[in-house]
C-alpha cells in the first residue's frame, strides 16, 4: 500500500476526480488490463490487509438510435460481493482504443485493479476462472461489426440514458443483468427513441 502522492501526476489527478461508482480503464500494464476504482476511505483496510475478492462481468449492447446503431459495453466489477462496491466502466466500441481496451479486459483470464481511497492505493492482480459457452470478445466484435458509423456524442447520449435508469451502482448491476443476462451471452439489441429536442 502506497500513498497517492507517489502516483504519477496524471493518475493522482484521475484518482482525485474518480467517483466511488466509476471504473476507469488504464489500458494494459505489463500485458495485464487494468481498471482504476476508488473505494470509500473507511474501507482502507481492504487495501491494507488484502483479501479483496472481485467479480467481473460485461453487458454488451447494440442500440438502434434514430438512423444509427450504437455499439457499447459496460464492464462492471464488484468487490467482496458488496452492493456498495460496484464500479462501472463504459466503452464506445466504435473508438478503436476503447474497443482494444475492452477486448483485452474481456479475455477474462487476468486483470488488475488500481484500488484507491482518497489517500492510499494498491495495484492488485486477479486471476479469473471464466466458464461459459461464449467468448465475450466475440460478443463485442459482433456488436462493433453490427454498428453504423455514428458520432461519439450519440454514444454519450445512449450510454447516459441507460445508466440513468438506475438509482445506484447496485441498481445498475441488476438492471444490466436483466437487459443482457449471462444466458444471452451478456448481449442485447434494443431500440431507443430519439428525442426531437
Amino acid at each position: 500500500m502506497k500513498t497517492n502522492d507517489t502516483l504519477p501526476e496524471n493518475l493522482k489527478q484521475m484518482v482525485d476526480a474518480l467517483s466511488i461508482e466509476q471504473a476507469v480503464p488504464l489500458g494494459d500494464m505489463e500485458g495485464t488490463p487494468v481498471l482504476a476504482v476508488k473505494i470509500a476511505d473507511e474501507n482502507e483496510s481492504f487495501i491494507k490487509e488484502g483479501g479483496l475478492m472481485c467479480e467481473l462481468k460485461a453487458s454488451v449492447f447494440n442500440i438502434d438510435f434514430g438512423e444509427d446503431t450504437i455499439a457499447l459495453c459496460f464492464a462492471q466489477v464488484r468487490l467482496n460481493k458488496s452492493p456498495n462496491m460496484i464500479y462501472t466502466a463504459a466503452y464506445d466500441l466504435n473508438i478503436e482504443k476503447q474497443y482494444e481496451d475492452c477486448y483485452s479486459l474481456l479475455n477474462m483470464k487476468k486483470y488488475g485493479l488500481l484500488v484507491a481511497t482518497s489517500k492510499v492505493h494498491e495495484f492488485i492482480a486477479f486471476e479469473n476462472t471464466f466458464e461459459a459457452e461464449f467468448d465475450p470478445r466475440t460478443v463485442i466484435k459482433h456488436a462493433k461489426e453490427t454498428a453504423s458509423s455514428y458520432t461519439h456524442d450519440k454514444y454519450v447520449e445512449v450510454s447516459y440514458a441507460l445508466k440513468s435508469q438506475a438509482r445506484s451502482a447496485a441498481d445498475l448491476w441488476t438492471y444490466l443483468n436483466q437487459l443482457a443476462p449471462f444466458e444471452k451471452s451478456w448481449y442485447a439489441r434494443m431500440n431507443m427513441g430519439k428525442s426531437n429536442a
